[in-house]
Order: C-alpha cells, then sequence, then structure tokens
C-alpha cells in the first residue's frame, strides 16, 4: 500500500512539473512561427528530459488541442520510424499519434 502512494505522489509530482514547464512554454513561445524555435525552448526540452514519463501528459494535451509536441514524441519515443508520415497536417498527426498513444496503454 506504501509502494502505492508513493507511486502516486511522485505521479503528481511529475504532472506539476510538467504543467509548470508547459505553462512557461506555451507563455514563452505563443507568438513563435516556426516549430523548431519553439523546440529549442528550455522547458520544451526539460519536458523532453524528462522522457517516457511525460507522454501521459503529453497525449492529455494533445487530446485538448494544446501545443505542438510533435518533436517531443519523436524525441521520447525513439521509435524507429516515425508514425506520422512525412507530409501529413497537423491534425492527422494529432490524430496518428493519439492512436499510437491507444494501442500502446496510454489510454
Amino acid at each position: 500500500m506504501e509502494a502505492l502512494i508513493k507511486s502516486e505522489e511522485k505521479k503528481l509530482e511529475l504532472k506539476d512539473e510538467f504543467d509548470a514547464l508547459a505553462s512557461v512554454w506555451y507563455k514563452e513561445t505563443r507568438m513563435l512561427s516556426f516549430v523548431r524555435q519553439k523546440a529549442i525552448h528550455p522547458s520544451y526540452q526539460r519536458i523532453i528530459g524528462m522522457g517516457k514519463e511525460a507522454l501521459p501528459f503529453i497525449f492529455e494535451e494533445l487530446t485538448k488541442g494544446k501545443g505542438d509536441w510533435m518533436w517531443a514524441l519523436e524525441c521520447i519515443t525513439r521509435l524507429p520510424k516515425n508514425p506520422v508520415p512525412a507530409g501529413a497536417t497537423y491534425k492527422e498527426a494529432v490524430r496518428i499519434w493519439l492512436q499510437w498513444a491507444t494501442e500502446h496503454g496510454y489510454f
């Protein structure tokens, strides 16, 4: 029981950290038009540094229609092949990543 409580506390801490970083990232990059500029922001990079533990939070943001998380998803998942085909629209990319998340137990 104690291990379960600690696990839940850890998840809440990670969620709080993610939310704080994402909030700064949204605020400081909302006027940028180039994804590359957004992806090199320190808060975005710290989210990538959270690794796979950040994936549920990123997928949650995508379900809300928030943020361009494609670069982070590629970096964190380290898949041999990006599931999103070249030339896909943002909406198509979101749909494909959320489908991937469902297939891999994130939903």
